[in-house]
């Protein structure tokens, strides 16, 4: 009785456990390996700015010295010519400082005239004279001199002059406003077309060269008319602004469009690199260990195989230059899947 007992057991333990096993197969979840064939191509690497409309000759105009506003002598879209007066700040206290200035030079002029003439207040003339104090007589001439120079030279830098002859397309000042000194209060340019202004950031500048091609898209315009132009001029010195290094690029636009207005904003692709004909895999098929690239190809037996790869140029669609290594038409892996 005890035997047939043990018998029974032994079955259903049997049963379970194939049970188990065939429950576990059908919920084991598989590994599909995702490849992509290495393919020929061409590749290319971009720089993307933002940049705005600039006239070719423009100047910006800022006052040299801090105070407030009392004429303002044109508008925008005003047509000047060289040397006209385009506004002024206050030289109210200039005036006063630079009459009583020209009345003390006049005064140690006469002294001094009156020295060479004749004997002096003490009873020597002007060979009598030690070096010493003729030298004290003319440095105190000069120095009279040179205060009202000074003080010429600051009325001058209160009133902003038209640099040439051009049209004003920018101007913000008001009378009665204080500006500072350097601030950037207007624009004039020649009329004789426009180009586009970018800062380029100076991790980016080193791939930019003189008369690298580009595209160039206008907010103000349809996204899909595109302007091509060309890098004309990059500027030798860095400018700085909020901590971040960057230099000026100027771009010819091939063709003139009258609908370009002067501040618009300009969208820039610079095609920086260029390879032809080159095999290309996706950049997330390789992997990197110890300085060195692999990539994981197939092979015929439905097995993958880690091998050492050169790349070259990284493009922009994700895509990368395969020097060595590889072969046209290796699969290589980009990933896997799991699937039941």
């Amino acid at each position: 009785m005890l035997t047939k007992k043990r018998i029974i057991m032994s079955i259903f333990i049997i049963l379970a456990v194939w049970g188990g096993v065939v429950y576990y197969r059908s919920t084991k979840t598989a590994v599909l390996v995702q490849t992509e064939t290495v393919k020929r191509g061409t590749l290319s690497e971009t720089v993307s700015v933002t940049g705005e409309v600039v006239p070719k000759d423009y100047a910006d105009f800022a006052f040299q010295s801090t105070g407030t506003v009392d004429e303002v002598n044109v508008k925008e879209g005003d047509i000047v010519t060289t040397g006209q007066r385009i506004a002024s700040i206050d030289r109210t206290v200039l005036f006063s400082q630079l009459k009583q200035a020209r009345v003390a030079l006049a005064i140690v002029e006469q002294s001094d005239k009156q020295a060479h003439l004749r004997r002096n207040a003490s009873g020597k003339s002007w060979a009598d004279l030690k070096p010493e104090e003729r030298a004290a007589i003319k440095l105190k001439t000069e120095q009279a001199r040179e205060n009202v120079r000074t003080l010429e030279s600051q009325m001058k830098q209160n009133v902003l002059l038209a640099p040439f002859d051009g049209q004003i397309t920018r101007l913000n000042l008001r009378v009665g406003e204080v500006v500072t000194l350097g601030k950037v209060v207007g624009r004039i340019y020649h009329a004789n077309g426009f180009i586009v202004e970018s800062r380029i950031p100076e991790s980016d500048i080193v791939k930019i060269t003189r008369d690298m091609e580009s595209r160039i898209t206008f907010d103000a315009l349809s996204a899909d008319e595109i302007a091509l132009a060309k890098v004309s001029a990059i500027a030798v010195s860095a400018t700085t602004i909020q901590d971040v290094v960057s230099y000026v690029v100027k771009f010819e636009l091939s063709n003139s469009d009258a609908r370009l207005k002067d501040g618009m904003t300009a969208n820039i692709d610079i095609e920086t690199a260029r390879r032809d004909d080159v095999l290309m895999v996706p950049f997330r098929a390789l992997t990197k260990e110890n300085s060195k690239t692999y990539a994981e190809v197939k092979q015929l037996d439905g097995t993958f195989m880690k091998t050492e790869v050169k790349t070259g140029l990284e493009g922009d669609d994700g895509t990368i230059e395969i020097k060595s290594g590889l072969k046209e038409g290796d699969a290589v892996t980009i990933g896997s899947v799991q699937v039941k």
